[in-house]
């Protein structure tokens, strides 16, 4: 099934609450970057071309990473938390030297144990390389109020993808990271923010931010003031930015 898929990313058409391109721009230019989960290629392309990087990508989907390898990209076709592709990977490595980042977004809520596999990934980075790893909030409003009247229904996309086998917050994720090795080093999120026409009626009408960013001259400032205040609330997905403990200078 091709469930994830774009023609091409146009990295200055995607909107600032993007999670494309907050993570996107968190990448080095010309790294040797390994993304895990590269679906069809489509983020691995804007990465080889414009941002001139040597992009090795891992996708368990067949049909997806041939579509990727049409593109002219180098792709594995296995799990990250597979033996057999980990082998791969640090084959890799020992002939083309190890990966200065690597990138996977929307990919650990499908691990079983991702901390075994966060702890992995160090092996893999060279001594001042990049994790950037993203996933989506459980604490969004919109789960806490399905929560709160008993719902928990899960669906084909979204932060209840009935392939999400891990949920994480801002903080457990943060946790995860540091408890395996990681320290932080950069940090965004997406939001979508409380309306009461929105639970009510499925249209967003006069959300706080929406009126915060009406005030003339400080009008944004208050808009990511309140949105950074709240975000544990507020944030959809979100980003970080990690290097390995150890090999922080």
């Amino acid at each position: 099934m091709i469930k994830y898929h774009q023609d091409r990313i146009d990295f200055d058409a995607l909107n600032q609450n993007s999670i494309d391109r907050i993570q996107l721009a968190m990448i080095p230019e010309k790294s040797h970057l390994l993304e895990i989960g590269c679906a069809t290629g489509y983020m691995t392309e804007y990465l080889a071309h414009d941002k001139q990087c040597r992009v090795l990508g891992v996708e368990p989907v067949e049909a997806q990473a041939e579509m990727a390898r049409q593109r002219g990209l180098e792709v594995i076709t296995g799990l990250i938390d597979s033996p057999d592709i980990f082998n791969q990977l640090i084959a890799h490595t020992k002939e083309h030297g190890l990966f200065e980042a690597i990138f996977m977004s929307q990919v650990i809520e499908h691990i079983a144990d991702p901390a075994t596999t966060l702890r992995a990934l160090k092996g893999l980075l060279s001594p001042d390389g990049y994790l950037i790893i993203s996933t989506c909030s459980i604490i969004h409003w919109t789960c806490r109020f399905r929560i709160l009247f008993g719902k928990w229904e899960y669906e084909d996309y979204g932060i209840f993808d009935r392939t999400h086998l891990r949920f994480f917050t801002i903080n457990s994720f943060r946790q995860l990271l540091e408890e395996n090795g990681y320290t932080v080093v950069d940090f965004g999120y997406t939001f979508e923010d409380i309306c009461p026409f929105k639970i009510l009626f499925d249209t967003r009408i006069l959300a706080p931010s929406d009126i915060l960013r009406l005030i003339p001259f400080i009008g944004m400032r208050l808009r990511r003031a309140y949105t950074d205040l709240f975000k544990n609330f507020l944030a959809t997905q979100f980003v970080y930015k990690a290097q390995p403990v150890q090999r922080l200078k």
